[in-house]
């Protein structure tokens, strides 16, 4: 199965930070450059772009990079296939539905959108508490909406901590429960070590465990400055920071 590498900023943030982003790209294996528009918050601060950014998406797609953004719902899934798809023919797009994303009626419809056009994967990521059947059945939800699984992704980002959290993870990882979700759904799996670490050192560290479970692949925030990004600048690594965590996964 091929490997698949997702990386770039938590939040797409200027033209100059995703400029920087398409070249860091272009340089190494990734396969969808993160172009986020839309940043869900836990407290009110930058909420991403938006709308505005989406010439952000379409100058990578023609740049000879595949574009990937979160959706949280049908109408923002319509809006970036539409108008990214249109301005790069031969663009491939990644859309993704975050953890707090758990309204199945929603995610069959963006489901059904994405379904619509080959050039579109979807990638899904488990809900922040622990439950394996609610994480195989939002699998099963997207099925519904009518996408094909050829083109679904799953991403493993880590439950909330419950109990003893030693390292301090932002969300704690279970790792045997992701690959029994794949052996069910048949679906790849990939890792998401940022918002499982919540720091620098943690994504180093996860990504040292997730070797041992052979996932297919890895879900990164990369950021040139993240020191001065505008959303989560902790578990943010850089370009060079990257490209040991790929080989700390042995990816």
């Amino acid at each position: 199965m091929k490997t698949i590498i997702i990386a770039g900023p938590c939040s797409a943030e200027s033209n100059e930070q995703i400029d920087i982003a398409i070249s860091e790209a272009k340089k190494r294996k990734v396969d969808f450059l993160r172009v986020n528009l839309w940043k869900p918050r836990t407290k009110p601060g930058f909420e991403g772009l938006k709308e505005e950014g989406i010439k952000l998406m379409i100058n990578a797609a023609r740049n000879g990079v595949n574009p990937a953004t979160e959706v949280l719902t049908p109408g923002q899934a319509d809006f970036v296939m539409k108008r990214v798809l249109s301005a790069a023919p031969q663009t491939k797009l990644l859309l993704w539905l975050g953890a707090r994303n758990q309204n199945h009626f929603i995610q069959q419809e963006i489901a059904k959108l994405a379904s619509r056009d080959k050039r579109v994967s979807l990638l899904v990521k488990n809900q922040p508490w622990t439950n394996e059947e609610h994480w195989e059945g939002i699998i099963e939800h997207v099925v519904k909406g009518g996408i094909s699984k050829t083109v679904l992704i799953n991403c493993h980002r880590g439950f909330s901590p419950i109990g003893k959290n030693p390292y301090g993870f932002r969300n704690s990882p279970d790792f045997e429960m992701a690959v029994r979700v794949r052996n069910k759904t048949k679906i790849p799996v990939v890792f998401d070590p940022s918002h499982a670490g919540g720091s620098v050192e943690n994504v180093y560290r996860l990504a040292r465990q997730a070797k041992i479970y052979a996932l297919d692949g890895i879900m990164v925030e990369v950021h040139h400055d993240p020191k001065n990004a505008l959303t989560d600048s902790k578990q943010q690594v850089t370009w060079s920071q990257f490209d040991d965590i790929i080989k700390e996964m042995g990816l």
